[in-house]
């Protein structure tokens, strides 16, 4: 069945993101952990060159199962390469648990040591054991180690990487046995060229690289900061808003104490130094209600005091009094104790007395009742 356009592009899409993801997932099991967000810089570059050390790895392995197909199973005339080879597989494995525990510099400086295979390569392929024109070649493909050790390792190291193969080169081109069209060509005019080819080549690679590596790790420097301050930024705006809101909640509350309501409380502010007024504010409104009661209590203790003396006097007087009615004050167990008293007779020519079993009652003490009250304590000293 023919497939419409529509489900070709669909699948498509499909291929084109499941092997990223793939790779992805692949470069995770031999990559460290990632970093958290809150981690230094160092530790974060420390786990981007642990990325780039897989993903060279990926690479090299699959140069290296490309090398032993061939010279295992196409070429069987390199037994001393197919040791090479065994080695190098052994010490990918190790590199590999290297860089997933974390151990990046080691894994890269391994890794650099894997990236000059091609100078292992020339005495074990050499024909007959002897030097050839045609190793000439391997000698400039060792330059990539000098790369990856730009992009693995410090800066600074491309030097020595570079000063350790000028060494090896030296000592391949001087320590192994020529072949004669290698003879011949360091007996013409061209023999500086094919000595000191290689060895200028390390230099300049060396010397690139060196400033690429510098300027990436400055850019991801400067990188880095940016994101530090436009996170303090974010940051600051947050806390600015946060503090602005408090303020508006606590000048709400300020505004409706004005106002006579003694119910108004601040919430719960997150930013805790204004939590803290709030609570304090809290308080303040909880002791200002209770003293509020405390005065209409004591107005109203007032106005009842007046009527009852008023009303005392009448019943002196011999008059009938109008005792005044429970109001929720103190002295209404007065008032219960005078209207429950048997009503008596005075003589004509006596001056009028006190109803039996009333007693002069002592005022009572606001000062000792406003004291004793009930009220909340602050919420810090």
């Amino acid at each position: 069945m023919q497939q419409t356009p529509s489900t070709l592009e669909q699948g498509l899409d499909i291929r084109a993101t499941s092997a990223p993801s793939q790779i992805g997932r692949l470069l995770s099991l031999i990559s460290p952990p990632p970093a958290p967000a809150s981690a230094s810089f160092d530790a974060r570059e420390r786990v981007r060159r642990g990325r780039l050390v897989g993903a060279l790895l990926l690479a090299f392995t699959l140069i290296e199962l490309a090398a032993l197909f061939q010279f295992v199973i196409v070429d069987d005339d390199h037994p001393l390469m197919k040791i090479t080879l065994v080695v190098t597989l052994a010490l990918t494995v190790v590199v590999v648990a290297l860089n997933r525990s974390g151990r990046v510099t080691m894994a890269g400086l391994l890794l650099v040591a894997l990236a000059n295979l091609p100078l292992a390569s020339i005495p074990a392929t050499a024909i007959d054991g002897k030097f050839d024109i045609v190793d000439l070649g391997a000698l400039y493909l060792a330059a990539g180690s000098v790369l990856v050790a730009a992009s693995v390792l410090e800066p600074w190291s491309v030097f020595a990487v570079a000063a350790i193969n000028c060494a090896l080169m030296t000592l391949i081109i001087v320590g192994m046995p020529h072949s004669a069209a290698f003879d011949e060509l360091l007996a013409s005019n061209n023999a500086q060229q094919a000595f000191a080819g290689p060895l200028l080549m390390q230099v300049v690679v060396a010397l690139v690289a060196y400033f690429w590596a510098r300027s990436v790790l400055s850019a991801l420097k400067r990188a880095d900061r940016a994101e530090e301050i436009a996170a303090l930024e974010r940051r600051e705006v947050e806390r600015t808003h946060e503090l602005e809101q408090g303020v508006r909640e606590l000048l709400a509350v300020h505004v409706l104490l004005a106002n006579g309501d003694f119910q108004a409380r601040a919430q719960p502010i997150r930013n805790p130094l204004l939590w803290q007024i709030g609570a304090s504010l809290n308080t303040l409104i909880a002791r200002f209600a209770r003293l509020a009661q405390m005065d209409f209590l004591l107005r109203r203790t007032d106005q009842e005091a007046r009527r009852l003396a008023e009303s005392i006097r009448i019943a002196r007087a011999g008059r009938q009094p109008i005792w005044p009615a429970p109001s929720g004050t103190p002295l209404d167990e007065v008032i219960l104790a005078l209207t429950d008293t048997a009503s008596y007779a005075a003589p004509a020519n006596a001056a009028p007395a006190a109803p039996r079993g009333f007693a002069p009652t002592p005022a009572p003490n606001t000062s000792s009742a406003l004291s004793e009250a009930n009220l909340p304590e602050w919420p810090f000293a």
